[in-house]
């Protein structure tokens, strides 16, 4: 003998599911709309067009070393002039050997509009200091003296970027 639902129970039955599907349809579109929305929406982050204090703080704990750093490129030139050719490949591969890491550290404290442009001058004064280390090794005169001029160039346009104190007095 089959035994069969009552009516009652069919209906109710039916109806749950005519429920639930369009309950399901309407929360995969909500899904759909929401990534669609979240997806296609763009936050605009503000650049910083100025310094703040411990910005400028942080970066002028730079400026003794970087000033060092600058005096030891006029020694170079002196090195440079007086053709020694092995104290001026020493004293590149010496004292002035970590130029690159400070460089690299004040360039990723500067304002993004600036990063960049002391990305790029890092990276130009290192290609002139090995220059300058192959032209010496070849003890070429001319070249050495060019590369050595391009890299104070360099260096000075570097110095640039950084952020001036005002005077408070």
């Amino acid at each position: 003998m089959l035994r069969t639902r009552p009516q009652r129970e069919i209906t109710n039955h039916k109806s749950q599911i005519d429920m639930t599907r369009p309950r399901s349809f309407f929360a995969l579109m909500m899904a759909f709309m929401m990534a669609f929305l979240v997806s296609c929406s763009s936050v605009e982050a503000k650049v910083p067009t100025t310094y703040t204090a411990a910005q400028i703080q942080q970066i002028q704990r730079f400026v003794p070393t970087l000033t060092e750093f600058r005096s030891r490129m006029d020694n170079l030139g002196t090195l440079i002039q007086n053709r020694n050719w092995i104290d001026t490949r020493t004293y590149i591969h010496g004292p002035l050997g970590d130029l690159r890491n400070t460089m690299r550290a004040v360039s990723g404290t500067l304002l993004p509009q600036s990063q960049q442009k002391a990305v790029d001058l890092t990276k130009s004064l290192f290609g002139d200091l090995v220059e300058i280390d192959n032209a010496a090794k070849a003890n070429d005169y001319a070249k050495v003296t060019a590369s050595y001029q391009t890299a104070v160039n360099h260096f000075e346009n570097f110095l640039q970027l950084i952020p001036q104190v005002a005077d408070g007095g």
